[in-house]
């Protein structure tokens, strides 16, 4: 029982940390400039464990994501601005095998950070990166 109410505590504290890792505040993208630079995070994917991602996004809106272990990666793709201000993306899921993801992101700001949540076409995977503005 008391085993059961820790394993429990600690879930509700993942939880937290993870809901808090991306500023609330959803805006409008108007251009990929504005939000290029470096960002961390985590991928979350349906039955896997969490795994840790470093995202890197050039004004082109070409990026480079690291996704760390179990099974991790490194891939490149590409975002593009789409007219209601999200953003579509693609990249290679894993080299080697044929495997495209694509999807959709939204951007977020608050706190003096800013928040990229990308999900990925068939819902199985969304990774949620932020960083501290400038």
């Amino acid at each position: 029982m008391i085993l059961r109410r820790i394993a429990l505590a600690v879930l509700a504290v993942s939880l937290a940390a993870c809901a808090t890792s991306v500023p609330g505040t959803r805006v409008q993208v108007t251009d990929l400039k504005t939000i290029a630079g470096s960002y961390s995070g985590t991928m979350n994917e349906a039955s896997e464990l969490n795994r840790s991602v470093n995202l890197v996004l050039t004004p082109d809106g070409t990026f480079q994501m690291d996704v760390g272990d179990p099974k991790g990666f490194r891939t490149a793709g590409k975002m593009t601005l789409q007219p209601d201000g999200t953003l579509a993306y693609e990249y290679n899921e894993m080299k080697g095998q044929g495997l495209v993801a694509t999807g959709t992101a939204v951007v977020s700001e608050g706190d003096g950070r800013r928040g990229i949540v990308l999900t990925q076409k068939d819902g199985q995977i969304t990774t949620s990166v932020s960083r501290t503005l400038p």
